[in-house]
């Protein structure tokens, strides 16, 4: 997917067939656009499966879609736990909603995405970025990026916040209420009986600290390969807070970012507060 001067190799024979891929009961997916709670949401999913105990890595428990290609993703035995950045009307069966899988969306500020999208695109080679901040940013309110606009993405997904096998939630509301979140998740997998040690054993390793500190959990602990090249020694789990957008947005870039949202988001009901 090549979008501006930024580049994501994906097989796009691959992913032109992936709406057309058979779908399965118990199949879930976890999706966001990119840089949005993505890898936090599949350290929550994974323990929830595994009872609080994994010894693999979060990528080996739920591998992502797009890049792993058609032959690895058949050879899995269902139910599958996939991790994806797809637009929904792109997505196996195109159209989650009418499913019989499951989907966890994940949805964040996107001042914050911008900024870790863009220390995302300097710190991997495949990105061929070489810009700084202010040169991103305008590939960022153009979707010149790979996954496109983040309008764009964000709300179509939320267009369908109310199926029953879709959960939309808000990274905020992870940072706020993490036990909270971790309990409507397993709810929504299925999991109604875990009790709450459980429930904080899960959450006590999903926190930013634990997660940082667990090469299982986190992108610095894999051997380097070709579509993951690392270019600098910024960290994969960087900050995780709510409102680093403040130390890089200009006040100009603020102020065309709000009119923006204002434009695109007025009448969805959809609400990102920027702190």
């Amino acid at each position: 997917i090549a979008s501006g001067l930024l580049v994501l190799t994906l097989d796009p024979k691959w992913i032109a067939e992936i709406p057309d891929h058979p779908v399965s009961l118990g199949d879930l997916y976890v999706v966001s656009y990119p840089k949005s709670g993505t890898t936090w949401t599949q350290q929550i999913v994974s323990l929830i499966q595994r009872g609080g105990e994994k010894d693999t890595h979060i990528t080996a428990d739920i591998p992502w879609l797009e890049l792993k290609g058609k032959d690895f993703v058949l050879a899995l035995s269902s139910p599958r736990t996939l991790k994806s950045h797809l637009p929904y009307h792109m997505m196996p069966g195109r159209d989650p909603a009418n499913s019989i899988a499951k989907y966890i969306y994940i949805a964040r500020n996107p001042k914050d995405v911008a900024v870790s999208y863009y220390y995302h695109a300097k710190r991997f080679t495949h990105f061929d970025f070489t810009g700084d901040w202010n040169c991103f940013f305008e590939f960022f309110m153009k979707g010149e990026v790979p996954f496109g606009l983040w309008f764009d993405h964000v709300l179509e997904w939320w267009k369908y916040k109310d199926a029953e096998n879709i959960l939309f939630l808000m990274y905020e509301d992870l940072k706020k209420d993490l036990s909270g979140s971790v309990k409507t998740i397993a709810q929504f997998m299925g999991y109604q009986s875990l009790d709450d040690a459980m429930i904080e054993k899960i959450t006590r390793q999903c926190t930013f600290d634990s997660m940082k500190d667990n090469p299982l959990a986190t992108y610095d602990s894999l051997p380097e390969a070709p579509e993951v090249t690392v270019s600098n020694s910024t960290p994969f789990i960087r900050k995780g807070v709510i409102g680093d957008w403040k130390n890089h947005f200009s006040d100009e870039q603020s102020a065309r970012f709000d009119a923006e949202y204002t434009k695109r988001m007025s009448g969805s009901g959809l609400v990102f507060e920027f702190e």
